[in-house]
Order: structure tokens, then sequence, then C-alpha cells
């Protein structure tokens, strides 16, 4: 702890019992509190100077002369009062969503800066901003199809899981929708945002990728291949016919191409 800084009150004690009981030397208390050695002198020559030399006359006097700092100013509109509370009555309003805190804050009549408009908001009534909801609720076969791939995951192996999620796609949506302020953890479908505007159709898709499906599809293409490889080698086969046809394009052109053209 360098000279001039505050020194709290355990490490206050501590001082204090190692120069009182143990009798050690201002360097020494130094070297194991980490503390400036002339601050802690100064420190404990202080309380004795007010005080005595007695020990617990001095530990009574720790914390003498830490600062007393005046209560910070008090709020315009206390947390409960009839202004912060017209205040989170306005942000519940349908027309309000989408409007920022100090827009609240006028339509509520408060006359506050604008920074205090967004810590009434947060601190008073625990309100964050989110983004508006832009997608539908889900129909009840929405639901249902997602009940039976969250029962079909729970069958598979974690660890087999390379992605899940799922996005929409909105067509003729209105754009550049505004944040909105609602209660931390509310339903966002209860705040969203009231336009005229209403998308042409919306398509959501649910997908996901797993190593399980991956190794199944690769093992049934692999087999494709090593029968198409078993036909190729049985006259009569079609396999065989193109392969026989192929071979001998491929002799043709050898036998023809011109010293420029590649082999």
């Amino acid at each position: 702890m360098t000279k001039g800084a505050s020194i709290p009150q355990e490490l206050h004690i501590a001082i204090l019992t190692l120069h009182s009981i143990v009798h050690m030397q201002w360097n020494e208390i130094s070297t194991y509190l980490k503390v400036h050695p002339e601050s802690a002198h100064q420190m404990i020559q202080c309380s004795k100077a007010r005080v005595s030399d007695d020990f617990f006359a001095l530990l009574n006097d720790v914390g003498h002369d830490e600062p007393v700092y005046p209560p910070g100013p008090s709020q315009k509109y206390p947390k409960g009062s009839e202004e912060s509370e017209r205040l989170k009555d306005v942000s519940l309003k349908p027309e309000s969503f989408g409007k920022n805190p100090v827009q609240l804050a006028h339509l509520a009549s408060l006359d506050i800066a604008p920074l205090t408009a967004y810590k009434y908001i947060y601190q008073h009534h625990n309100f964050a901003p989110y983004r508006p909801c832009h997608k539908q609720k889900l129909s009840q076969n929405n639901n249902l199809s997602r009940i039976q791939f969250a029962q079909w995951a729970l069958t598979q192996l974690q660890e087999s899981f390379v992605f899940t999620g799922e996005t929409w796609i909105e067509i003729g949506s209105p754009r550049g929708k505004p944040n909105v302020w609602r209660p931390v953890g509310s339903d966002p479908y209860d705040f969203a945002i009231p336009t005229d505007s209403r998308p042409q159709f919306t398509l959501i898709l649910l997908g996901h990728f797993a190593h399980g499906e991956i190794r199944s599809e690769r093992k049934e293409h692999r087999k494709y291949q090593e029968q198409l490889y078993t036909n190729a080698r049985i006259p009569g086969t079609e396999e065989h016919s193109l392969l026989k046809s192929i071979n001998a394009k491929i002799r043709n052109y050898n036998q023809n191409r011109l010293p420029n053209e590649p082999q």
C-alpha cells in the first residue's frame, strides 16, 4: 500500500496489535502488512495524541479518523412516489411500446434529465430494453411439433448434436422497429408494438444436425457406391455398359488427341 492511501480498519487493528503487543518496528510492520511505514506510524501517533498509550483505548479509537461523508442528494422522485408509479403506468400502455425512457418520462409529465429517466425506469421498475417481438405465437400444431422433436432428442446422445436452432423469415414486415422497454422476465408478446402493417406470411424453420444422422447418411452413400462398383463388373448391367462407353471414349481421345491437349 502506497503512502497516503486509506488504511482499512482491519489493517489499522493489525498495525496497532503488532506495534503495541508484539513491539514490532515500523519497517517490520511494513514488511509483514505491505503498508508504508510512515503512514502506519503517523496513524498510531495520531491515535495516541487523542487518547493515550493504552492498547484498549487505542483499539476503541480505531475508525476515529475515517471521514464521514454526507449523504448523497435524494432523488427528485423517489421509488414508490406518485411520479415514479405514473412513469410505470405510462410505460405499460400499448401506445407507449417502442418509446425510450426519455419519451416515457415526457408522457408521464416528469421534469427530469434524460439520464435520470433511464435510471428511474431501470432502478425503480426493473425495465430493460429488448428487441420487439417479430414472430407470431406458435400454434398448437407448432407446439406439438416441438414437443415431438424434444422427445426424440431426449433419446439421443447429447454429444451427437452438432447444432440445433430455429429462425423465421417474414415477408412484408416493417423494418427498423425500436427497442421495447419492458419488465425483465415479462412475456414479449404482451409488449408487441401495434402496427397496421402485417407481414404477408411468416415462415418458421426448425432444424438440427446430429452425428448419428451424418454417419447414417455416409453409410448409405458408401453402400450405394459399392453396389455401383459391383454392377460395373457384371456384363449386361447398366453400370457395366456405361463404364464400357466411358472407357471407349477415353481410348479414342488418347489416340487422337493433339500435342497441345492434356493427356
